[in-house]
């Protein structure tokens, strides 16, 4: 029953209009419903003015009810105004469920029916509707009534039809609209330009920002998106530094534009000015800060934030707990992800896939397939993304028979379709078992056509496996159909290379000269004391070169009286050993490990991550490191975790 602040006992000569005052102070759709009921029992009509309140709670609250506001507006015993059926138009219009275009319709035209004339907000409404399920032909013969009835002057039907056209790509008809137009507001300007940005001109969107005379928060934060998305970041925030005032959609605009961009270190760094400006960020900009943690492998950064959100009693909602899980096992912290999984108050299924996820990286594949099954035990059905985390499980571990038995799972129990993603880790697993023949006959037999990631997993365990023919002929295949992909020619050079075929590994290097195709030179990041330190191959920019230099040597010296030799067979260059010996000896990782080595305690662990493939001679040296100092080294590359310990590797020795 209701409280007794908002529904009391009725008097005998209650009048319906009474009931009007009760509905203003019903705050939930359930004391809407038991005011209404009461209604009812005493036997009092429903006039518009206690409808009003009702329905429009029904209709356009988040909590409300949509169905149950039609069924008052098509039951009312006195016919219903212009006004409710707008309200319940624009309930349907909001609404983003099947059919509710097609309700909005019917209602429009049991209006007709009524005699009620549909006036500049039904349009509005309707047109609404229209741009949310992109039915172009329906929103035209709306335009069509739009001009037979004289509303196309209406500033907010004509900036709803200019938003309708150019959510169906019709920027042409969007823009005549625009043209046409006696009077503009600012709302058309910003309708105008997010029209063009949401169909790929953001120079005709500039162009209209530079001739606004009137902007406003809406205005600027439309061209960062825009810019954003684009991935013109330098554009991107020279408009963030020029704007009058930044709200939060602002932050939230560059913060996250800078991290989905690849560009963390931007991304960290705004987040400190934003903090030296006092402004508290929101649970968007936290997880998109933790991404750029992830990028970098931060781990003392993604700490602090973690304490910042508790500190500040921040809501932990499912997104932000699934990026803190998602952080700490990408900075090589398994057990605090964990922690962080069991600490959260809401486990649903991103938050149980970002464990799963975290687990199999970093090669705990036993713990990642057995949480897996509690996720389902606990009656959450797992995703597609879900799935792909647990075949990465079986992948690292090699269980191939688990691998095809989830993978059928996927479609027979969950009824969830694979996608390339799957396939793609059906022949990494194959491929990771030495199971290259399978592997290729899994391709032929997909039902979908593969992608060049599909061929790149094959060709990768051709390389570890030494099965120069299949490669050479995948590698061939794949610098033809992925021309712009560094990768492709460096794995079948090295093909080639390690097969003794120096010339076939020359002529696929001058082929990529020849196409312009830049090699992505190799990064290693680490952190110390709080400090991001980048390191490329050969570097010799930072500060304490030389100290770095030394110390790879002496750590060089020890390892070699444990069986370290150069490995320099992928080294195809004309040059002597002692040469080749030099190039490799100065990649990225090693140059981290050793400034690790300089300015950590001994014992702790060194957190390395490294934007490509780790080379079969940095794995093998640090492998022998971490046996010799007694040092543990997660290095994170492109394609997996490596845990060396011991003089082992989580990997197993395939990645």
């Amino acid at each position: 029953m209701l409280k007794p602040s908002i529904f009391k006992p009725l008097k005998p000569d209650f009048h319906s209009i009474s009931f009007t005052a009760i509905f203003h102070k019903c705050k939930s759709m359930k004391q809407f419903k038991e005011a209404h009921t009461q209604l009812i029992i005493n036997g009092l009509t429903h006039p518009p003015p206690s409808l009003r309140p009702i329905i429009s709670f029904s209709a356009l609250d988040p909590s409300g009810d949509i169905d149950y506001a039609l069924l008052l507006l098509l039951r009312t015993s006195t016919p219903p105004t212009v006004f409710l059926f707008n309200t319940t138009i624009r309930g349907f219009s909001r609404a983003r469920r099947p059919g509710s275009l097609l309700s909005s319709v019917l209602l429009f035209v049991r209006m007709g029916v009524l005699s009620l004339a549909p006036n500049n907000f039904t349009f509005t409404f309707l047109f609404q509707g229209c741009s949310n399920c992109v039915a172009f032909d329906l929103g035209r013969q709306f335009h069509g009534m739009v001009i037979k009835n004289s509303f196309e002057m209406d500033v907010f039907v004509r900036n709803s039809i200019i938003r309708f056209y150019s959510v169906c790509g019709r920027l042409n008809d969007a823009r005549w609209v625009f043209d046409e137009s006696s009077e503009l507001d600012v709302v058309s300007w910003n309708s105008m330009i997010d029209g063009c940005i949401r169909n790929g001109n953001i120079l005709e969107a500039l162009s209209l920002f530079s001739k606004m005379t009137e902007r406003n928060d809406i205005s600027w934060n439309s061209l960062l998106g825009g810019l954003v998305k684009f991935s013109c970041m330098d554009d991107a925030y020279r408009f963030f530094v020029e704007m009058p005032r930044r709200n939060m959609v602002s932050w939230v605009v560059m913060i996250s534009g800078y991290a989905q961009n690849g560009q963390p270190k931007e991304a960290l760094a705004l987040f400190r000015e934003m903090q030296m400006l006092d402004q508290e960020p929101n649970s968007a900009i936290l997880v998109s800060v933790l991404s750029a943690c992830s990028q970098l492998g931060a781990l003392d950064h993604g700490c602090w934030v973690h304490c910042y959100i508790g500190k500040k009693c921040v809501r932990v909602d499912s997104i932000l707990s699934a990026a803190l899980i998602d952080m700490y096992a990408k900075c090589g912290s398994i057990d605090l992800a964990m922690q962080a999984f069991s600490t959260s108050r809401k486990r649903d299924v991103s938050a149980y896939t970002a464990a799963i996820s975290g687990l199999a990286m970093n090669g705990c594949s036993e713990e990642a397939l057995q949480l897996f099954e509690q996720m389902k035990g606990e009656g959450i059905s797992p995703d597609g993304v879900s799935y792909i985390a647990v075949l990465c499980a079986c992948s690292h571990a090699g269980w191939v028979e688990k691998g095809f038995h989830y993978f059928a799972s996927m479609s027979d129990v969950h009824g969830i379709r694979p996608e390339l993603d799957h396939y793609a880790c059906m022949v990494d697993l194959l491929g990771r078992a030495g199971l290259l023949e399978e592997a290729e006959k899994f391709v032929a037999s997909m039902p979908i056509k593969p992608d060049n990631v599909i061929w790149g997993a094959l060709l990768g365990a051709c390389r570890v496996y030494g099965n120069a023919e299949m490669g050479q002929r995948v590698g061939s295949l794949l610098v033809e159909s992925d021309q712009n992909h560094d990768g492709r020619y460096i794995l079948l050079s090295n093909i080639y290379a390690e097969s003794m075929k120096g010339e076939d590994a020359e002529q696929v290097r001058k082929t990529m000269r020849r196409r312009k195709v830049d090699r992505v030179p190799g990064c290693s990041l680490i952190e110390v004391a709080g400090f991001v330190h980048e390191f490329f191959s050969g570097d010799r920019s930072h500060e304490k070169t030389e100290e770095i230099y030394l110390m790879w040597e002496e750590i060089v010296k020890e390892i070699k009286k444990f069986g370290y030799r150069e490995e320099t067979r992928a080294v195809v260059f004309d040059v002597e050993e002692e040469e080749k010996e030099a190039v490799i000896g100065h990649h990225s990782e090693k140059l981290a490990v050793a400034f690790g080595f300089l300015y950590t305690k001994s014992g702790s662990t060194l957190r390395i991550v490294k934007n490509i493939r780790i080379c079969s001679d940095c794995h093998y040296a640090i492998k022998l490191v971490s046996k010799v100092f007694k040092r543990k080294i997660a290095i994170r590359d492109r394609k997996c975790f490596h845990h060396f310990e011991e003089g082992l590797c989580s990997c197993k020795d395939y990645w």
